[in-house]
C-alpha cells in the first residue's frame, strides 16, 4: 500500500479497493449496484487524490474537481471529503476539492471571466420561479394571439365548443399549457446544442409549415432570450452554454482550468446530458489537439448506475452516455455489484425484474432497458451484512379490480397496524407523482398515523423562500442598485404597500426603474447633507414619493444594521418583518437552521455565499420537509411513515416500502391498451407533442427536413418512457432493507372508459414471487 493509499483501519470490499486505491489516473467507469456504498467510495477516492495533490503540489492551488447531481449531493460529498481529510489524513478540510452540479461549476467558470462572453461583472441570473413565470406568460399570450393555428393542427375545430367534455373545448383549455410545454422542450435542446435562436429561425423557416410546432417553439425562444436580455440577466441553462463558449473564445482560459482540476469525479453520471458530456471532456483535455493545446492524461472517473437512470424523459439527460463510456476504448471499467442494504428476497426481485427485461419475455422491444449486472450481498464479515429476514407481497389478483381509493385503503390498514408494532422501524409510501402521494398524506392524516412528506411543495412555499432570498442578494451586495429595485418591486411593494390594479403597478415599477438608475445607493438609506433622495417620477409628486420611499429606507437600514448577526438570527428577524402566518415563518425558521449548518461547515463563508446558498435553496426547493437535505440529505424517521414519489426516493432506503400504482398508465410496457402520460386523450392520433416538436428540430438544425415522418417520434418516446419507469420501478424496489409491498389501481378514470390494468412488469413480478415465495 502506497503512502496514497486509504488509511489501513478503513475495512474496503475488494470492489470498493479496486476504484479507491487501484486508480491511478486515466480515464475509468464504475458501475454501481444500489447500496453498494457509491458515495462512500467516490467520497475516499477523493480524499486521497486530495492527499496526493496536497503533497506533490503544495505551492499549486489545483483541485479534485467533483461534479455531481444536486445540491444536496453537492454538500454531502463537500462534507464526507471534509471528514475524511480531517479525521484519517490530518489535513485541511475544504481545501484541495470542489464540489459542483454541473450549473454550480458553469456559473463558477463564467464569473471568472464573464467578459469572454459578452456579460458584465454583474451579470445576474434568473431564478426558476422567474424563468418559468416568463415562458409561462409567453405561451399564454402566444395563444391569444395565434391559437387558431394550434387547434386545428391538435385536431380541434375553431367553433368554441360549450360541452366541459368536448375535444374542441378541452385543446383551447389546454392549448396554453401545450405551448409551454413546446416553449421547454424548445430551450432545452437548443441550450443543449448550443443553437442560437437566428440560426434556429433561419432553418426552421427552410423546413416549411409541416414544422408548426418547431415553429411555435422558435418564435417563444426568441421572445424567452430578448426577455432575459432586457433583464440583463441570464438563466442556468445559458451557464453551460456560456461556459462552453468561453472555452471556444480562450484556449488558454480552458487550459488554466485543465491545470487547476487535473482529476474529475463524476458522480451520477447515468443522468448525464449531452452538455455536460461536452463540458467534462473538454475539462479533461480530450480535444486538445484540435484546440492547438498542449496533450495531457485524461484523468477523469465517471461513477453511476445505468439501471438507475430516471431523470431522461423531457430533460437533456441520456442514460446510453455512461454505458457508451463503459464500452469506449482506452476506460477501465470497475464494477461496485456488492450491496449491503437489502434483504435476499428483495434483493431477488430487483434481480428479476432486470433478468426478465433482458429476456424479452413478452417485451422483445424493451431489452436493452438495463445493464446487465446482478446485486449480490455481501459475504460474511462485511462491516455491512445484509437483513437477516424480508417480506415480499404483491397485491394483485387477475380476478379483482382495484380502485385509487382502495388501493390507498388497504396500504393504510396496513400501516395502522405496522407502524405501532414497529416503532424503530422506518417505513415509506412511494408514489409514480406528487397528486398521489397528497391522497396518500390525507388518508395518513384522518387516520392519525405520524407522516411526513417528501412531495413538491406549494407555490406559496417557494415564494417565501424567494423572497427571502432577495432581501440577501441586497445585503450581500448593498450598492447594488439592481439589487435595491428588485427589493423594492418584489418584496417590498407586496408586503408593505399591497396595492394592485394597473395604476398601482405603473407608480411600482416607475419607482422601480428610478432606484435601478440610483448611482449611490447608500444614499437611499443615509442621507447626505443635502437630505433625502428623492427622484423625479412622472406623475408622482415629492409628497407622495417621500410615503413609498421613506418607510423602506427605514427597513433598509434595519435590516443594513442586522447584516452582522449570525445568519440564522438574521434570517429570522428580516422574516418576522415579512411574513405574519405560521407556515412562513415555520418555513424562515427552517432556512435559518440550514443556513446556521452551511455556515458551520464552510467556516470561509460570508454573507455572499451564504446569500448564493440561499438563492440555491429557493430556486432548487422541492420538498414540503423543505429544505434539510441541502445540508445533511433527508435522514427517515423511525415510526413516522414516509410519502415520497419515486423520483425523490433515489438515494434513500427504508425497513418496509410501499409501491404505489404500479399499473400500465404510471408504468407501461407498450402493450396494446397501455397509455401515456404525455399522449394527452383529446389530440390526434396520439401524438406525442413534444417529443414531435423535438424531431422537428433535430432534423430541421441537421438539414434532414425531408425525413420527418409525423408519429414517429411519438412511438419513439414510448418506449423510451417504458424503459425509463422500468427502471424507476426497480429504484422504488431496491429502497427496501426488508420488507417490499406492490400495490396497483384501476386509475381515477376507470370508471368513464379508461381503465387501466396492473403493469405488465407488475404482474411478471407476482408470478416469480408466488414461484419462489418461502
Amino acid at each position: 500500500m502506497s503512502e496514497f493509499d486509504s488509511p489501513p483501519e478503513v475495512a474496503l470490499r475488494p470492489s470498493q479497493d479496486a476504484v479507491i486505491n487501484g486508480y491511478r489516473g486515466g480515464l475509468m467507469g464504475v458501475a454501481a449496484v444500489p447500496g453498494s456504498g457509491k458515495t462512500f467510495t467516490l467520497s475516499h477516492l477523493a480524499a486521497r487524490l486530495v492527499a496526493e495533490l496536497t503533497d506533490f503540489d503544495a505551492a499549486e492551488e489545483r483541485e479534485v474537481l467533483v461534479v455531481t447531481l444536486t445540491n444536496s449531493a453537492v454538500n454531502t460529498f463537500r462534507r464526507r471529503i471534509a471528514d475524511l481529510l480531517r479525521q484519517e489524513r490530518g489535513l485541511l478540510p475544504y481545501v484541495g476539492y470542489r464540489v459542483r452540479t454541473l450549473h454550480g461549476l458553469a456559473h463558477d467558470i463564467v464569473r471568472m471571466r464573464p467578459g469572454l462572453v459578452g456579460l458584465s461583472e454583474s451579470f445576474e441570473i434568473v431564478d426558476e420561479r422567474v424563468s418559468n413565470q416568463i415562458i409561462t406568460d409567453l405561451a399564454e399570450r402566444w395563444v391569444r394571439l395565434n391559437g387558431d393555428r394550434l387547434i386545428p393542427y391538435l385536431g380541434g375545430d375553431l367553433g368554441l365548443s360549450e360541452d366541459p367534455g368536448g375535444l374542441s373545448y378541452s385543446i383551447r383549455r389546454h392549448a396554453p399549457e401545450l405551448v409551454d410545454s413546446i416553449a421547454r422542450e424548445t430551450i432545452r435542446i437548443a441550450k443543449d446544442n448550443g443553437w442560437e435562436p437566428e440560426e434556429m429561425v433561419r432553418r426552421i423557416e427552410a423546413a416549411g409549415e409541416g414544422f408548426l410546432l418547431a415553429q411555435i417553439g422558435v418564435s417563444l425562444y426568441v421572445d424567452y432570450q430578448r426577455a432575459l436580455r432586457y433583464r440583463g440577466a441570464v438563466d442556468f441553462d445559458d451557464l453551460v452554454r456560456l461556459a462552453m463558449l468561453a472555452f471556444d473564445s480562450d484556449p488558454a482560459f480552458l487550459a488554466r482550468l485543465q491545470e487547476r482540476w487535473p482529476y474529475i469525479l463524476e458522480d451520477e453520471a447515468q443522468d448525464s446530458s449531452l452538455i455536460q458530456d461536452r463540458m467534462l471532456r473538454l475539462l479533461a483535455g480530450a480535444d486538445n489537439e484540435a484546440r492547438g493545446l498542449p496533450q495531457r492524461a485524461l484523468n477523469w472517473a465517471r461513477v453511476g448506475d445505468p439501471n438507475q437512470a430516471i431523470f431522461t424523459t423531457f430533460t437533456t439527460a441520456d442514460s446510453n452516455i455512461l454505458r457508451a463510456f463503459l464500452n469506449e476504448p482506452g476506460v477501465v471499467t470497475r464494477e461496485l455489484p456488492v450491496a449491503g442494504r437489502s434483504a435476499q428476497p428483495v434483493i431477488d426481485l430487483a434481480n428479476y425484474l432486470i433478468r426478465w427485461t433482458r429476456s424479452g419475455a413478452g417485451i422483445e422491444h424493451l431489452r436493452e432497458t438495463f445493464r446487465e449486472q446482478v446485486i449480490q450481498p455481501t459475504p460474511p464479515g462485511d462491516p455491512q451484512q445484509n437483513p437477516s429476514e424480508g417480506t415480499i407481497f404483491i397485491d394483485w389478483d387477475p380476478e379483482k379490480n382495484i380502485t385509487p381509493e382502495a388501493e390507498i385503503t388497504r396500504v393504510a390498514g396496513s400501516l395502522a397496524r405496522f407502524v405501532p408494532a414497529n416503532p424503530k422501524s422506518t417505513v415509506a409510501v412511494l408514489v409514480p407523482e406528487n397528486s398521489r402521494g397528497f391522497k396518500v398524506a390525507e388518508e395518513l392524516k384522518d387516520r392519525e398515523i405520524p407522516y411526513e412528506e417528501l412531495l413538491r411543495s406549494t407555490s406559496a412555499t417557494r415564494d417565501a423562500a424567494a423572497r427571502l432570498q432577495v432581501v440577501f442578494d441586497f445585503l450581500a451586495d448593498p450598492t447594488s442598485s439592481r439589487a435595491l429595485a428588485q427589493l423594492f418591486t418584489d418584496v417590498w411593494w407586496p408586503r408593505f404597500v399591497a396595492a394592485e390594479g394597473e395604476q398601482a403597478f405603473a407608480v411600482r415599477d416607475a419607482i422601480g426603474r428610478a432606484l435601478r438608475d440610483l448611482r449611490a445607493v447608500e444614499d437611499l438609506p443615509w442621507p447626505g447633507p443635502g437630505g433625502p433622495w428623492i427622484p423625479e417620477v412622472e406623475g408622482l409628486d415629492e409628497e407622495a414619493l417621500r410615503g413609498y420611499l421613506e418607510p423602506f429606507a427605514a427597513r433598509l437600514r434595519e435590516w443594513l444594521y442586522a447584516a452582522s448577526l449570525p445568519v440564522d438570527q438574521l434570517v429570522l428577524t428580516v422574516a418576522a418583518d415579512l411574513f405574519t402566518g405560521q407556515p412562513d415563518l415555520a418555513l424562515a425558521h427552517k432556512i435559518a437552521l440550514v443556513l446556521r449548518g452551511i455556515a458551520e461547515t464552510n467556516e470561509d463563508y460570508r454573507l455572499p455565499e451564504l446569500a448564493r446558498e440561499l438563492r440555491m435553496i429557493a430556486e432548487n426547493e422541492r420538498r414540503f420537509l423543505g429544505f434539510d437535505d441541502a445540508v445533511t440529505g433527508y435522514e427517515p424517521r423511525k415510526g413516522v411513515v414516509t410519502v415520497a414519489t419515486m423520483h425523490a426516493a433515489k438515494g434513500l432506503e427504508w425497513d418496509r416500502v410501499y409501491l404505489l400504482a404500479v399499473n400500465n398508465y404510471s408504468f407501461p410496457t407498450v402493450q396494446p391498451g397501455d397509455s401515456y402520460l404525455a399522449e394527452k386523450w383529446f389530440i390526434r392520433d396520439e401524438l406525442n407533442i413534444q417529443a414531435e416538436a423535438h424531431r422537428q428540430f433535430e432534423l430541421a438544425m441537421s438539414g434532414q427536413a425531408d425525413r420527418y415522418v409525423e408519429g414517429e417520434a411519438s412511438r419513439a418516446a414510448r418506449l423510451d418512457y417504458a424503459q425509463e419507469r422500468l427502471r424507476l420501478l426497480y429504484v422504488g424496489i431496491t429502497r427496501a432493507r426488508r420488507d417490499l409491498s406492490l400495490h396497483w389501481n384501476m386509475g381515477r378514470f376507470w370508471d368513464q372508459g379508461r381503465r387501466n390494468v396492473a403493469s405488465q412488469a407488475l404482474i411478471a413480478l407476482y408470478h416469480y414471487w408466488k414461484e419462489h415465495k418461502q
